[in-house]
């Protein structure tokens, strides 16, 4: 199984494996990297896949307090907040890692299409693009900036914004 830093050079892409699963996959041309499962309506868990199989986990849940929304961060298993999404009113939002890291999830296109997270400096990470080979399923194209390759935060990064992604495309989940 490669890491991400090895497969990064060819096409990456997150599909949906089956119409109407509530389970999407991000693969490289050969190798599963990543999966996303929604459990709840308000809760996933994210696994991101690297060398020797070792497993990255985390689970996301969307929360309310005084009428705004936020999303925690969490490795699997703990209780302790790795990071929160804070959405903004007119789309997109903030991602506040506890260590002070602060990423930008925003549309990169007029019409709302493409979106990718950036970092504080408004550089672009990564961005993802509607894939059309199958219409009947959710996917996308993921095209990664070459100097974030091995930013230590992309794996999370790249599951966080498909859940962004996927859950505002069926907030009825």
């Amino acid at each position: 199984m490669k890491t991400l830093s090895t497969a990064i050079d060819s096409q990456l892409y997150w599909t949906q494996p089956t119409m109407f699963a509530r389970h999407f996959e991000l693969h490289s041309e050969k190798n599963l990297l990543g999966e996303i499962r929604f459990e709840t309506t308000s809760a996933a868990s994210g696994t991101f896949i690297t060398a020797g199989e070792v497993m990255k986990r985390w689970t996301f849940k969307k929360t309310w307090f005084r009428l705004k929304p936020y999303v925690t961060i969490r490795e699997a298993g703990t209780k302790i907040d790795l990071a929160i999404y804070r959405p903004q009113f007119w789309g997109g939002g903030w991602l506040e890692f506890v260590s002070g890291s602060r990423y930008h999830w925003k549309s990169t296109s007029f019409w709302g299409t493409k979106w990718g997270f950036s970092n504080a400096q408004e550089e672009l990470l990564f961005v993802l693009k509607p894939k059309l080979l199958d219409l009947l399923k959710v996917q996308s194209i993921v095209e990664i900036g070459t100097q974030w390759h091995d930013l230590e935060e992309l794996p999370l990064l790249l599951l966080l914004g498909w859940y962004l992604k996927v859950r505002d495309s069926y907030a009825a989940w």
